[in-house]
């Protein structure tokens, strides 16, 4: 019995290289969603401006401030359970698609003046 072969010696490649790009766009990290990222970066841009109201030592007032911030951040992104390494994917990632980014720090902006104005009416 005689085979007849009906697809072009090319087709084979095509189709692996098919399932190969589909298979690898799978693989790309998933990002911290954009509700939770916005929430850490409103912690994160409060507690920047927190350290900066650290009692000032005279010469160690600029020490002070960077281990507090770090000691927030570190803490921000605990309580988050996202490790720093995620954390600096998904900004990566947001970062490749600016308008989502942008969304995010929309609701950083919003979120960072309703804070603003609770404290104003203590």
């Amino acid at each position: 019995m005689m085979r007849v072969n009906i697809c072009p010696p090319w087709s084979r490649s095509l189709i692996v290289l098919i399932l190969f790009m589909f298979l690898s766009c799978n693989n790309e990290p998933i990002p911290i969603p954009i509700d939770q990222l916005s929430k850490i970066l409103t912690e994160m841009h409060i507690a920047e401006a927190y350290s900066q109201y650290v009692p000032k030592d005279t010469s160690l007032h600029e020490i002070s401030n960077k281990d507090s911030l770090k000691i927030y951040l570190s803490s921000i992104l605990a309580e988050n359970k996202i490790t720093e390494q995620a954390f600096k994917q998904s900004i990566d990632w947001y970062k490749s698609r600016p308008e989502l980014l942008d969304s995010v720090y929309q609701q950083v902006l919003t979120d960072i003046a309703i804070w603003q104005a609770k404290i104003s009416k203590k």
